[in-house]
């Protein structure tokens, strides 16, 4: 019974760590919407988080038709590779350490801040109007945090989320109608759709009304994930070993009680 117990509670404490989770992805989610809001309307109409774009972008530049400058275009293709390769050696070599917030994410993320408070500094500094090379540099920042961040999200190994994009997100939450999904999965994919909505109405608002602190609202999203899950890490990982010792001690306690038992049975005539 005690065991039973103790197994059932493990499962609501992980089932608990991952609804937290859920909206830690969607705070993410919300903080990649911001960033492609600044890189797009401040960095030369070119996204940080969103590569399909970019991609296609660069195919309008070879067919030599109206659209960003290549060589941006390029930066943020392969700062964004780049920084989803790095990442996912990072998580590859934690692999063995699990959980709904394994410490891979807190590594990452940090990375992930790093990164995205160089932009802020940058940006700053050019006073919310960098030239075109500095804006190359922005362009390689806020691309190699995003590639990081991807990079993360998917070694959780939770489906149809990868924080910088929506097109899978969206043909997944289409599958929870039509079957093909999980019902229960609904409100996380919603939750990442909304997310990168909010997140761009967010950074877009605050570009055209506070430009030199738009880049402001990411990092700040970014920080308090990563203090949000440093907890989570923290909490679930405490309270699986306490009931893990106390199934121990439960155990402990039955072996001697049984021993008691024997050796009172054995003194009876």
């Amino acid at each position: 019974m005690s065991e039973q117990f103790a197994t059932n509670t493990e499962t609501e404490t992980f089932v608990d760590g991952q609804v937290l989770r859920d909206v830690l992805l969607v705070a993410l989610t919300v903080a990649s919407g911001a960033v492609d809001a600044i890189s797009y309307f401040g960095l030369g109409k070119i996204f940080s988080a969103f590569m399909t774009g970019n991609i296609v972008f660069l195919g309008f530049g070879i067919a030599e038709i109206e659209g960003p400058d290549v060589v941006p275009v390029l930066f943020a293709i392969s700062m964004f590779a780049a920084g989803s390769y790095l990442g996912l050696r990072i998580a590859t070599q934690h692999s063995h350490r699990s959980g709904p917030w394994p410490p891979a994410m807190t590594v990452l993320l940090v990375l992930v801040a790093t990164a995205e408070g160089a932009f802020l500094v940058v940006w700053l500094a050019a006073n919310g109007h960098p030239p075109t090379r500095v804006g190359d540099v922005l362009i390689i920042l806020f691309s190699l945090a995003m590639g990081i961040q991807t990079a993360a999200v998917r070694s959780l190994g939770v489906q149809g989320v990868f924080t910088t994009a929506g097109t899978f997100t969206l043909v997944a939450f289409a599958g929870t109608f039509a079957g093909s999904r999980s019902r229960a999965e609904m409100p996380r994919l919603a939750g990442v759709l909304a997310g990168l909505i909010a997140g761009a109405v967010g950074g877009g608002l605050l570009f055209l009304h506070a430009r030199s602190y738009a880049p402001v609202l990411p990092l700040a999203i970014t920080v308090l994930v990563i203090v949000a899950g440093r907890g989570l890490a923290r909490r679930t990982s405490a309270e699986i070993d306490s009931h893990r010792l106390s199934t121990v001690g439960n155990r402990s306690w039955a072996r001697r009680y049984t021993q008691r038992s024997v050796k009172s049975e054995g003194g009876q005539p």
